[in-house]
C-alpha cells in the first residue's frame, strides 16, 4: 500500500520575486560548476543558494538554514493556503518535436524498500546521502519531489485531473537555465478528487525513476529522528515521515529514457588490442569508423529492437568498435525463460558481466565516469582523460519496470529520465507543530 496525501506547499511569492523562471534550477545532482556559478548570479533567490549553498564544510548546511529563515520572514517563500495535490506539466523539445510529461505532486509516507511498495531500480553512493542528509537536517525541508512512476492502465487518476487542468495554471513558465523547458501548475482542491486519488492510489506500487539518494536520506533521517521519540511520539504521524514526490503515470508516449553512457580509466591501461582479446569469446565484434551520434543512437536501437545485447566501444583516435553478447551466452534454456531472466538479460547486467567485469579481472579500473552525452565521451577519450569509452543503448521503461517488479537493482548510474523536473516550483517544509494539512 502506497500511503500519500495533499499538503500545503511552500512556493515563491511571485509577487516579491518576479518571474518564477529565474529563481528555479535543475536538480542538485544535474548542475554543472558552470551552470551552478550562473544560476547564482541569475537572482538573489535563486534556489540555487538552498539546494548548493557555498562555504567550507559544515558551515554550508548552516548558511543554508540562515538563507531560509530570511527568505521566509521576508516572505520570499510563503506557506501557501490550500492543502492540495499539484498537477505538473512539463513541456521540452526533442528532435525538432514538442513533447510533454504530466503528474502530480503530493506527499508519501517513507517507508523501507523491503515493503515492496516503493520500489528502488538502481544502486546508489554513500557520499551523496551524507551531504543531502546533513542539509535535510539543517533545513528540515524537501527543496525538490522524488521523480516516481506508477501504471494507471485505465486512466483513472488521468480522468480526475483532468478537470483541474481546463483552469488557468497557477503558473506557466519556460526554466530561466534552459527556455526549452517548460512548466505549468495546477492545484487540485477538490476534498472528493484528493480522497479518490488517494484511494486510487492505495493498491498501487511506485518505482523510483530519479531520486533515490533523497528517499534514502529521508528514510534515514526519519528512523533518526524516531530514536530520540518517545514511544507515543511514534505512533504518531510526524511530518518527516512523509517526502515530496512527483508521481508519474508510465504509460505516457512522451517518458524519455536516455542511455547513461561509461567511461574508463585504468591504473595501468593495456590497450585496445588487450581488450579485444579478453573478451573475444563473449562478443561479436566489428570494428566501425567513427561516425555521427545520431547514427550510433540508430544502430543501437535497430540492434536493441532486434532482441540483441549491443554496445560501441569508442579506444580513441576514431577507433570504434560494434559489440555485439553471442547468443550462447543469454540466460536462455531451450527456449524457456529462467527465473530473472529479464533482469538479468537487461543490456546494462550484461555490458558489466561480461565487459567491464571481465576486463577488471585482468586489469584494475581506477576509474568509472558517467555521461548522457556522446560528444562528451569521444571528447574524453581522445584527450586521455578516459582510456575507453562505453555506449549504450537505453533501457525502456518497460524493462526498469520488470527490473524493480523482480525486487532486483540495476547499476549505478543506469538510467537517465529526460527531462528533469526542476527544483523551487514547489516545496515541502517540515512544521513542528504537525503536518501541514
Amino acid at each position: 500500500m502506497v500511503d500519500i496525501m495533499p499538503f500545503r506547499g511552500l512556493l515563491y511569492d511571485q509577487d516579491k520575486v518576479g518571474n518564477i523562471s529565474n529563481v528555479i534550477s535543475p536538480p542538485y545532482d544535474v548542475i554543472s560548476p558552470a551552470l551552478k556559478k550562473e544560476l547564482y548570479s541569475s537572482h538573489p533567490y535563486n534556489i540555487i543558494n538552498l539546494i548548493l549553498p557555498e562555504g567550507r564544510g559544515d558551515y554550508k548546511y548552516s548558511r543554508a538554514k540562515e538563507i531560509l529563515n530570511d527568505w521566509i520572514e521576508k516572505g520570499i517563500l510563503k506557506l501557501d493556503s490550500d492543502s492540495c495535490f499539484f498537477i505538473i506539466e512539463e513541456s521540452f523539445f526533442m528532435n525538432g518535436k514538442i513533447k510533454k510529461i504530466s503528474g502530480f505532486i503530493g506527499l508519501t509516507k517513507i517507508e523501507p524498500y523491503s515493503e515492496s511498495n516503493i520500489l528502488p531500480h538502481e544502486k546508489t553512493s554513500s557520499t551523496v546521502k551524507k551531504d543531502r542528509l546533513k542539509l535535510l537536517s539543517a533545513c528540515r525541508m524537501n527543496f525538490d519531489f522524488i521523480y516516481t512512476l506508477y501504471n494507471d492502465d485505465q486512466n483513472k487518476i488521468k480522468k480526475i485531473l483532468k478537470s483541474s487542468t481546463l483552469k488557468k495554471p497557477e503558473i506557466d513558465i519556460n526554466a530561466g537555465y534552459d527556455p526549452d523547458l517548460g512548466f505549468k501548475l495546477w492545484k487540485v482542491k477538490d476534498a472528493n478528487d484528493i480522497n479518490e486519488i488517494t484511494g486510487i492510489m492505495k493498491d498501487k506500487k511506485i518505482i523510483l525513476a530519479d531520486g533515490h539518494h533523497r528517499y534514502e536520506t529521508s528514510l534515514a533521517y526519519k528512523n533518526k529522528l524516531n530514536r530520540l521519540r518517545t514511544k507515543s511520539d511514534k505512533n504518531k504521524s510526524n511530518p518527516e515521515d512523509f517526502i515530496l514526490t512527483l508521481f508519474v503515470e508510465s504509460n505516457q508516449d512522451d517518458l524519455i529514457v536516455l542511455p547513461t553512457h561509461r567511461m574508463l580509466k585504468f591504473k595501468n591501461y593495456p590497450g585496445s588490442d588487450k581488450i579485444i582479446e579478453l573478451i573475444n569469446d563473449f562478443f561479436q565484434i566489428k570494428k566501425y569508423p567513427l561516425k555521427s551520434t545520431r547514427y550510433l543512437n540508430e544502430k543501437l536501437s535497430k540492434s536493441k529492437s532486434r532482441g540483441l545485447k549491443s554496445f560501441f566501444v569508442y579506444f580513441g583516435a576514431e577507433k570504434m568498435y560494434f559489440i555485439t553478447l553471442k547468443s550462447n551466452f543469454l540466460n536462455t534454456s531451450t527456449g524457456t525463460k529462467q527465473p530473472d531472466s529479464d533482469y538479468l538479460n537487461m543490456d546494462i547486467n550484461l555490458i558489466h558481466k561480461f565487459f567491464i567485469e571481465k576486463i577488471s579481472e585482468s586489469f584494475e579500473i581506477k576509474k568509472i565516469s558517467y555521461t548522457h552525452s556522446e560528444d562528451e565521451l569521444i571528447e574524453s577519450v581522445d584527450s586521455k582523460k578516459s582510456d575507453v569509452g562505453i555506449l549504450l543503448a537505453a533501457p525502456t521503461v518497460k524493462e526498469i519496470e520488470k527490473t524493480c517488479m523482480a525486487n532486483k537493482l540495476m547499476p549505478e548510474k543506469s538510467t537517465y529520465f529526460y527531462p528533469k523536473p526542476c527544483s523551487g516550483l514547489v516545496m515541502y517544509k517540515f512544521d513542528d507543530n504537525g503536518l501541514q494539512h
